[in-house]
């Protein structure tokens, strides 16, 4: 299984990377933070670590096969027997291997190495796993970047209203009760500002844990996803071969070591037939030793355990196949739905600024009442927002497709900057 190394001399050249990048200086694109992630965050050192523990046990598994050699020492207090003797006192060697188990150790080794085949896709979809993670607090900020930008467009407006309405108001002192409703609609554009910037602020901070600790800016954020074909874009990162998912390789894994726990579990109720030998300075003896737990509660319940975590494994994988088809339908159909979004939007949107337009000229003639023009702004706001829902979603249900391919980690390798396709 190939995984992503970790070394001081790869995190040196991906601290150089971003030092010395002038793309990044301007912008900071999500491929970027993912590739030093990638390298550099101590999730993947955690799988990293266990995979090296599984192989471990896996060689304590296999020592089930070699002898066991022990020093003794034995001091005899008190003992009774047809011929009492003192040869048992005094230092000693102890022997023992195993002869006969049933397949019980072979058994446990070929739990253990399905063990360390588990954790090696488990490193793997732990990439995949924060690779989503780390895109979707990218996309979390720039959805409120472009709600900041909608907003700010419609307080500007309601400012200029105030300040046309002031005008107005000195030529007409009756225009003087509109500033009220003028102030507070300006007032709820500004609330909502804020509630933003605070929903951008916490994403850019928890962000900054996979950019070298550096917190991002609004600027700094770009789509990663811009202008893309949509057919395109599937057809490339397709994964048609479920077997090829490390979701399902290590729920796979895991269910064969299972199917190996049983065995191992049926084994150890069963006969253990070991050679086994002990010497002292005055004898020796080597014979054949049998020992059987004729009643052992334990080992039952101990089968039954593994028996149901086999099928509760078995179960999993079932799952995380139906999974996986369901979510790669459910983005392929979003990423359709959402870019047609976009294109009817932007089209409502330039209508609307029409109808923004003529009704500003109106109420500066008066043929239009301050809520008329105010609600007019608001239409506007709201179409706008519906773009940038459908232009957000798009993004959103392009990096799900991606997670549910397990492609993340391809995207990033594949595209050293934001993706470059153009519409059909």
């Amino acid at each position: 299984m190939k995984y992503l190394p970790f070394s001081k001399y790869s995190l040196a050249l991906a601290g150089a990377f971003a030092l010395f990048s002038p793309n990044l200086l301007a912008k900071t694109t999500l491929n970027e933070i993912l590739q030093y992630a990638f390298v550099a965050d101590p999730t993947l050192d955690e799988a990293k670590a266990n995979i090296a523990m599984a192989a471990s046990q896996t060689k304590v598994s296999e020592a089930g096969h070699l002898p066991v050699v022990s020093l003794t020492g034995t001091s005899v207090l008190s003992q009774q027997h047809r011929y009492t003797s003192e040869r048992r006192s005094g230092p000693g060697v102890a022997a023992r291997v195993n002869l006969y188990a049933w397949g019980g150790i072979e058994a446990e080794i070929e739990r253990d190495k399905y063990r360390e085949t588990y954790y090696q896709h488990t490193l793997s979809e732990t990439q995949e796993t924060m690779g989503l993670e780390i895109s979707q607090l990218y996309l979390t900020a720039l959805r409120a970047k472009e709600t900041i930008a909608v907003y700010k467009e419609s307080l500007r407006w309601h400012e200029k209203t105030l300040k046309d309405l002031g005008v107005i108001a000195t030529y007409d002192e009756g225009r003087y009760s509109e500033v009220n409703e003028a102030l507070s609609r300006k007032n709820q554009v500004e609330t909502t500002i804020l509630m933003q910037e605070r929903i951008m602020q916490s994403a850019l901070n928890r962000l900054s844990r996979y950019n070298r600790g550096q917190v991002l800016s609004a600027k700094d954020l770009v789509d990663p996803f811009n202008n893309i074909n949509v057919k395109t874009f599937i057809s490339r990162y397709k994964n048609a071969d479920i077997t090829k998912n490390p979701s399902y390789l290590a729920q796979q894994a895991e269910f064969n070591s299972s199917k190996a726990a049983v065995k191992a579990a049926k084994a150890r109720r069963l006969p253990a037939i070991n050679l086994e030998s002990t010497a002292s300075r005055h004898e020796y003896e080597v014979y054949v030793n049998m020992s059987w737990d004729i009643y052992n509660p334990a080992t039952k319940y101990e089968e039954q355990q593994r028996y149901y975590s086999q099928k509760a494994a078995e179960a999993k994988l079932r799952e995380i196949e139906l999974s996986v088809q369901e979510k790669s339908l459910t983005s392929e159909t979003d990423m359709v739905r959402n870019q047609r979004l976009v294109e009817v939007a932007r089209k409502q949107i330039a209508l609307q600024r029409k109808v923004v337009e003529d009704n500003e000229l109106q109420f500066d003639v008066a043929t239009k009442s301050l809520i008329d023009l105010l609600n007019s702004y608001q239409e506007l706001s709201r179409v706008q927002l519906d773009e940038v829902a459908a232009r957000n979603d798009f993004r959103d249900a392009a990096m799900s497709y991606l997670a549910s391919q397990s492609r993340i980690s391809n995207w990033v390798s594949s595209e050293k900057s934001p993706t470059k396709f153009k519409q059909k």
